[in-house]
């Protein structure tokens, strides 16, 4: 069975209700953890927690729809 995709927002849901939380848990798979060491060398962030936090924040901010079509 397949799930439908939301024509809105057809972002799929995520893995955890926080990148921070799951920071603290160990719950990041490798590539997440990757996500955030590259945060951190490309100077958006100076710690784990830190780049974890900015992309709790983007996830609130940014509506994926909204930001693609500028709505």
């Amino acid at each position: 069975m397949t799930i439908p995709v939301d024509p809105i927002d057809p972002t799929p849901t995520a893995e955890f209700p926080s990148w921070a939380i799951a920071l603290t848990q160990s719950r990041l798979t490798r590539e997440q953890f990757t996500t955030l060491q590259t945060m951190i060398d490309e100077g958006k962030a100076s710690t784990l927690q830190e780049a974890a936090s900015v992309l709790d924040l983007e996830e609130t901010i940014i509506h994926p729809a909204e930001h693609m079509w500028g709505t």
